[in-house]
């Protein structure tokens, strides 16, 4: 009798415990409305406790700006965010970092910052974002590579012979311009050597092309051979792209030459400028021997344009000129004549494809000028592209 008892007693608190433990285990579950801490709570479907499979990370990816974009001033940066609603997570921010700092966070859809590229220098940088839930899980973008550009400007180095027909000067200058994009504040320096200068501007043209003023720099207060910006100059969003483009010059002209004794081209760095000689063609028969010329090529390496001036004097009956590629024949751009003057030829802004900028480094460009007689080419020359 007294076993049967200890049997149903022990029997009875083998269940109670077995209850208990079944409890505790379901509500580790989530189950009685228990919920827990990674979970919906309720009787919802719960992840992350000791009894259960770990929540599913979030999900997310840059929207804005695109891989390998070139970006300035205030840059919107833009994610898609997720976390998974059948457990009941939300996403609880999205952090953008630049080169691992961050610079801004986002809590609500559409996560996007605003960001100052200004704060960064001008080249390449990683942005990555970071999506947090409200279970602690965080998932991290693959870093992408954006170009900032918050300057634009280049360098330009002076002589003669970059005038046509070029002044018998051996003068030099070095010519140095930079312009925040966001504003037009323009900051630069020209330094001279070999003349005195009775002015220096900034002219808008192609190399080979004859334009506008700009700007006009004043002396340097230091020293006698540099002349300066003026602090208070701006460039327009219509200059500035011609910057970019190589479609600038600085010019010194002196009382000798008051046209100009010296120039160069303000160069950027994704422009090449090439200045090349031009001579009678070798089969021509009917043409001056003293025929001349020069080509000057400017090729923007990354928008893959041509433009082109021709400044030759010998064939003025000249009636057609171009640009070719020697390797496949092909006509790159056909120039149009200046109805002024009439040894001057040009085009601008040619569009040109990724194999003809790779013709042009390869020095397979060259340039001809025909006339009614030689419609072969009277003039001609090769493009020589600049040296690394």
């Amino acid at each position: 009798m007294r076993h049967a008892l200890r049997t149903r007693y022990a029997l009875a608190a083998a269940l109670l415990l077995m209850g208990g433990t079944l409890t505790g285990i379901l509500a580790a579950c989530g189950g009685y409305g228990g919920g827990s801490n990674y979970g919906s709570g309720g009787g919802g479907i719960s992840c992350g406790g000791g009894y259960a499979n770990s929540c599913p990370a979030p999900s997310i990816n840059l929207t804005a700006p695109a891989a390998g974009a070139t970006v300035s001033g205030t840059v919107t940066l833009t994610a898609n965010a997720s976390a998974s609603q059948a457990y009941g997570l939300t996403v609880t921010s999205v952090e953008f970092k630049i080169d691992g700092t961050s610079v801004g966070t986002a809590t609500t859809s559409p996560y996007t910052v605003m960001w100052n590229s200004a704060a960064v220098d001008n080249g390449s940088h990683s942005l990555t974002a970071q999506v947090t839930d409200n279970a602690g899980g965080v998932t991290v973008t693959p870093a992408v590579n954006i170009n900032v550009q918050n300057m634009a400007g280049g360098n330009a180095a002076m002589g003669a012979a970059q005038i046509y027909p070029a002044p018998a000067s051996g003068a030099s200058g070095m010519a140095d311009l930079s312009v925040k994009l966001a504003t037009g504040a323009a900051r630069g320096t020209v330094k001279l050597a070999g003349l005195t200068a009775t002015s220096v501007t900034l002219n808008e043209g192609f190399a080979g092309t004859n334009g506008p003023i700009v700007l006009r720099l004043v002396p340097g207060s230091e020293q006698a051979d540099e002349w300066l910006v003026p602090a208070d100059a701006l460039l327009t969003a219509e200059q500035i792209t011609a910057l970019q483009q190589g479609r600038v010059y600085v010019i010194a002209a002196s009382a000798a030459y008051p046209h100009g004794e010296i120039r160069g081209q303000i160069v950027p760095e994704n422009i090449a400028v090439t200045f090349s000689a031009m001579a009678p063609v070798r089969d021509a028969q009917a043409v001056n021997p003293a025929a001349a010329g020069v080509v000057a090529a400017t090729v923007d390496r990354s928008a893959h344009t041509l433009s082109v001036a021709v400044s030759s004097s010998g064939v003025e009956d000249a009636s057609a000129a171009e640009v070719a590629d020697a390797a496949t024949g092909r006509t790159l751009a056909v120039l149009t004549k200046d109805s002024v003057d009439m040894g001057h030829w040009s085009a601008e802004l040619i569009p040109l494809t990724a194999a003809d900028v790779s013709a042009f480094e390869a020095g397979s460009w060259y340039v001809r000028v025909a006339t009614p007689v030689e419609t072969g080419g009277a003039l001609g020359g090769e493009i020589a592209a600049p040296r690394h």
